[in-house]
């Protein structure tokens, strides 16, 4: 019983062994179900990308100036009546084009020309006190020179002369006075421009300073943009220099303009200088107030090896690098970056002109990987 029992046992562990020999080659030529992949998913998967080459050309760093538009010194006057009184018209509105001289307001005269009626009333008086003192002067000396009048007399009577012609030039004064005061009912505009704002309305009482404008009005044929600039590249700004100046207001046009003047001094608080930077506005298109953006060229290197900005990718470290094309692979290559514009980046070492490489689709790519051009 024992022995049968030790060779049942040594038939079933070689029938078992039989039976794994047999599925072993057949486990070894299928696929891992579990995986879900076939054999050609799990081949090196290949990058389809564009290209570009490296080219020579010369590369402009800029610097963008913003500010807001204002007119040129002493060209924005806010204009005020200079006698106090209610505003009986307006002549302008918004928008109006005047010139220098033009008539823009009408104060009420009526009150001034009672003035000058009462000033004259006054000079006849003064006249007629003239002529009679004038008369009395020559009656005393007539009678001093027979010896009738005493010399007091007649020194009486060419004092009281005197003090009548004082006063005759006195009330003239305040006539002329009274007559400038009726001319100054009229605002007139001391420049040729146009009318930025209307500040009161007619019927509305002015007190006739300077701290209650009637209108604002500025000349615009030239507008200044007021720029504030880093103070680390003020020394790149010089005066003269001639600008390409852009707006959102007008998509796609540039305006020229040019520095005329750069601040000697910076806000300690900010670091920061003022550019002034005129512009011709002969058409009129740009208005007070207006945010622009002027590019100022700070430097320029000539034949420069440059590529598109798309063509410079990062490493993990976030070094710069591009992607360099040879036949079907693409190696990436470390670079040294120079000035960049807006689209362009100049390469200082890592690449030679002419080299192909990767402006897009590189991102995620290794060292070294396969690439398919895109048609």
């Amino acid at each position: 019983m024992k022995s049968h029992g030790k060779w049942g046992w040594s038939s079933v562990a070689c029938a078992g062994w039989a039976l794994a020999c047999l599925l072993a080659p057949a486990c070894s030529r299928n696929p891992n179900p579990a995986s879900g992949e076939s054999p050609e998913s799990q081949q090196e998967a290949i990058s389809e990308v564009t290209l570009t080459r490296v080219a020579r050309a010369d590369v402009t760093a800029m610097l963008a100036v913003s500010g807001t538009l204002a007119a040129l010194p002493n060209q924005d006057v806010r204009v005020s009546s200079l006698v106090p009184g209610r505003v009986a018209r307006m002549m302008v509105a918004e928008g109006d084009h005047i010139r220098a001289g033009q008539l823009l307001a009408k104060i009420e005269d009526r009150p001034f020309l009672d003035q000058i009626q009462q000033a004259d009333a006054t000079v006849a008086q003064a006249k007629a006190n003239l002529e009679n003192a004038r008369l009395n002067r020559e009656r005393n000396e007539n009678l001093f020179q027979r010896g009738i009048a005493a010399r007091k007399d007649l020194e009486s009577a060419r004092t009281e002369e005197s003090v009548n012609a004082a006063a005759l030039r006195q009330v003239e004064a305040t006539l002329a006075l009274a007559r400038l005061q009726v001319a100054r009912t009229e605002v007139r505009s001391p420049l040729d421009g146009i009318v930025v704002k209307r500040i009161v309305s007619v019927g509305e009482q002015v007190d006739g300073t300077a701290a209650q404008p009637i209108f604002e009005v500025a000349n615009v044929r030239e507008v200044e943009l007021f720029g504030n600039v880093p103070a680390l590249y003020l020394d790149k700004i010089r005066v003269g220099q001639r600008l390409q100046i852009s707006t959102d207001a007008f998509p796609g046009k540039e305006f020229a303009g040019r520095v005329v003047a750069i601040s000697p001094a910076v806000d300690p608080s900010s670091d920061i200088g003022l550019v002034r930077i005129r512009i011709s506005n002969g058409a009129g298109l740009l208005r007070l107030g207006m945010f622009l953006t002027a590019q100022v060229p700070l430097e320029t290197h000539a034949q420069a090896l440059v590529v598109p900005s798309q063509a410079i990718y990062r490493d993990q470290e976030g070094m710069p690098q591009v992607y360099r094309v040879v036949g079907e692979s693409a190696e990436a290559v470390p670079v040294k970056l120079g000035l960049e514009t807006q689209d362009r980046v100049e390469l200082l070492a890592g690449v030679q002109a002419g080299d192909t490489l990767i402006l897009t689709g590189g991102y995620g790519l290794g060292a070294r990987s396969r690439i398919k051009v895109k048609p």
